[in-house]
Order: C-alpha cells, then sequence, then structure tokens
C-alpha cells in the first residue's frame, strides 16, 4: 500500500506539472480570446493609445494617397490652361503635398476622436471572430477564411474617411476607389487550420477547468506523499519554475511579435497590443512565481529541519503566551474544537487563499500579496485559539480535609 501510495503522489505530481502551464493559458484563452465581451474589455482601452491611432491612421493615409492623381487634379483644377501653359505642371508637387497633408489631417482627426473608439471595438470584435472562425470553421460577413489566411475588410474606416474629406470640399474623394485586394488586412495565417480545429473541439468544454485540474493534482500529490511537508516544498519550487518559464516566453514572444511586425505600419504599436492583449499572462506568471515561493517556505517551515524546529516552537510558545492573556469566554470555549479540527482549518485558509488569487477577473501580485496576509492572520488566529484549549478544561478541586 506504502508503494502504491508513493507511485500515486509521483503520478499526480508529474500530471500537476504538466497540465498547470497548459492550464494556465488556457484560462487565459478562455476568459481573453473565446469570450467576445472580455476580448473586446481587454482590448478597447487601446483606442486611446497614441501608438495605436498613429498605426491605424498612418495605413488608412496611405491607403487613400495611394488612389490620389496629381496630373488629374492639375487637368481637373485648370482645365484647358494647362495645354496652353504647361509650366502649370510645375506646381503638381506643391497639390500633391496639399492633398496629402489634407488626407493625414482629416485621417488623424477621424482616429483621435470618439467615433474610432467604436471602430476599433468593431475591428477587434472581427480580430476574435477570426480565430473563432479558425477554430471552428465558420464564415460570415466580415471575416472569411480564403484559403488558410483570415482576413478583415475595413471598407467601413476608408468610407469614414472620404466622407471626412468631402465635408472639408474636396470633393474629389468622392472618385476614391480603394481596391477590394487593400481593403482587406490579413489577420494571420494558419497553415495547420484542420489541427487547431481538432484540438479546439477535444479542449473547448475544459479550457477554463484545466487550471484547477491542475491545482488539484498538486493538492493530490501532497495527500498521499508520506513525506508531506518535502512535497509541498516540491511543488512550491515547481510552481515557482512554471511561473519562471511562463515569464520567459512571453519575454521571447514579445520579441517575435515586435519583430514580425517591424517593417509594417503596425510595427510602433506592436508592443503596447501585445501587453495589453497579454496582460493577464504576464501577471499570471508574477503571481505564479510568488505563489511558488510562498508555498516552498510553507514546505520549509514544516519540515523536519533544526531550523523549521527550532522557528515552530518559538512561534507555539508565543501563541501560548496570548491564549493566557485571552479571558475565558466564547473565544477559549471554542479552543478544543480548533484543536481538534486544526488540519481541516487550515486546508480551508489555503483552499480560500487560493480563491482569493484565482477567482475574479484578472490576477495581480498585490491581491496576491494581500490574500497571502489574510491566511496568515487566520492561520495565527487557529494557532492561539487553539492553545486555549487547557484554559476551556474545567478545574480539577483538590480535596479537603
Amino acid at each position: 500500500m506504502t508503494r502504491l501510495r508513493l507511485i500515486a503522489a509521483i503520478l499526480a505530481f508529474t500530471l500537476a506539472t504538466i497540465i498547470t502551464p497548459i492550464g494556465i493559458v488556457s484560462y487565459w484563452a478562455q476568459r481573453t480570446i473565446t469570450d467576445s465581451e472580455r476580448y473586446i474589455e481587454t482590448i478597447g482601452p487601446l483606442s486611446a493609445n497614441p501608438q495605436i491611432q498613429d498605426a491605424i491612421a498612418e495605413f488608412l493615409t496611405e491607403k487613400i494617397q495611394e488612389q490620389i492623381e496629381p496630373e488629374e487634379l492639375v487637368d481637373e483644377i485648370f482645365g484647358d490652361l494647362v495645354g496652353q501653359y504647361p509650366r502649370l505642371r510645375v506646381i503638381e508637387p506643391v497639390i500633391t503635398g496639399a492633398i496629402d497633408s489634407l488626407i493625414r489631417e482629416v485621417t488623424y482627426r477621424i482616429v483621435r476622436s470618439e467615433a474610432f473608439s467604436d471602430f476599433w471595438q468593431a475591428a477587434n470584435l472581427a480580430a476574435q471572430k477570426s480565430i473563432m472562425v479558425i477554430l471552428q470553421g465558420r464564415d460570415d460577413d466580415t471575416i472569411r477564411l480564403e484559403g488558410d489566411v483570415v482576413v478583415l475588410d475595413i471598407s467601413a474606416a476608408i468610407e469614414a474617411v472620404k466622407q471626412g474629406l468631402i465635408n472639408r470640399g474636396f470633393t474629389a474623394a468622392e472618385r476614391i476607389n480603394v481596391p477590394e485586394a487593400d481593403r482587406q488586412i490579413e489577420l494571420l495565417e494558419a497553415p495547420q487550420l484542420a489541427q487547431l480545429r481538432t484540438v479546439y473541439a477535444i479542449a473547448s468544454p475544459v479550457l477554463a477547468l484545466l487550471l484547477f485540474v491542475g491545482l488539484g493534482l498538486f493538492v493530490l500529490a501532497i495527500v498521499l506523499a508520506q513525506r508531506r511537508p518535502r512535497m509541498v516544498a516540491w511543488v512550491g519550487l515547481t510552481l515557482g519554475l512554471i511561473g519562471i518559464v511562463l515569464a520567459t516566453a512571453l519575454a521571447i514572444g514579445r520579441t517575435t511579435f515586435s519583430n514580425t511586425l517591424a517593417n509594417t505600419p503596425f510595427g510602433p504599436a506592436s508592443d503596447a497590443f501585445y501587453s495589453q492583449l497579454f496582460l493577464f499572462l504576464v501577471n499570471a506568471a508574477a503571481v505564479t512565481i510568488l505563489i511558488g515561493a510562498i508555498v516552498l517556505v510553507v514546505g520549509w517551515y514544516l519540515s523536519r529541519s533544526r531550523a523549521a524546529a527550532e522557528v515552530r516552537a518559538v512561534v507555539d510558545k508565543g501563541a501560548g503566551a496570548v491564549a493566557r492573556s485571552i479571558p475565558a469566554g466564547p473565544l477559549t470555549d471554542a479552543g478544543p474544537w480548533l484543536a481538534r479540527n486544526a488540519r481541516w482549518v487550515r486546508v480551508g485558509i489555503a483552499v480560500l487563499f487560493t480563491l482569493i488569487v484565482v477567482i475574479g477577473s484578472e490576477v495581480s501580485v498585490w491581491r496576491t500579496v494581500i490574500a497571502a496576509l489574510i491566511a496568515v492572520v487566520l492561520l495565527a488566529i487557529v494557532q492561539v485559539l487553539a492553545r486555549t484549549e487547557a484554559l476551556s478544561e474545567p478545574a480539577v478541586l483538590e480535596p479537603t480535609e
């Protein structure tokens, strides 16, 4: 039986080590990518980011400027005079520069207006849908699969800029007709489309649960272990390493993402977009490292080492001193029950700590620190009240002569 428990503990620990990092990423994906509302909540604030605004404005400006023909505009403005006075052609650069400035001015004004927020949300909702197009294999009116490429139609943004130019008196904008190919942005390529769909079909029902499965397996490994403090320490060390690996992967991903977009209009905005999109994972990596350190310290505190034993003795002595200062009453009456069930109460506090850290829209280092402080205070209270057990016992009267 002992050997069987050892094997089961090692197996649970190994599975937890594999599942937990996958669970963290899956939890982020389920809450940020596959949920349209949460995706917009995450990306929406970027509409006010100057780098994002500049990148979009430059892209739209370039596409519209490509449709302007200076010679045609000069002919339209001066008519037959061009034939009579060919030297009028020398003002083409002046006209072109003025038109380019007007297009840029109007585009930037639209992008920096409140209306841009609506466009940004619509564009990013389409981007989120593009991911679902890949995973679920469906099309819609805005986004569709063309081979293995997902494209986004930006016709609405181009028409908004054209209307802005017309409103400024540049009636020639009515003839601007951006080709269909230039009205589309290739969002991403999906050469492994079939494999991604298969994985999503299998994993999507449990995406949100993988993290809790991994944490549950760590707990099971601790319960099954013969030397639990050592297993607790190993769990803490492993969680810390998982956090470090995740943080390293995110740093590499940021560099790769930025390098990929470096020579595109969106290059300057790539870092801001990446930081906002993966904010949850960045925080999760830091929190995982912090939790790993906390669990590692707990494992050491419970271990058989001489230093840990001396620390426990000091803590126990301090708890006893505090317990003796508490007057008899409801608190001391709870002492015997807490002394008998201290282990399960401590488990409950650990579960409460985990829920405070994990449950919610975001994870953060500060919330983890606060949760740890709450847990320490509760554990101290349990330690002190458990020591009041002797105070609650009825005194034994000495027989009188």
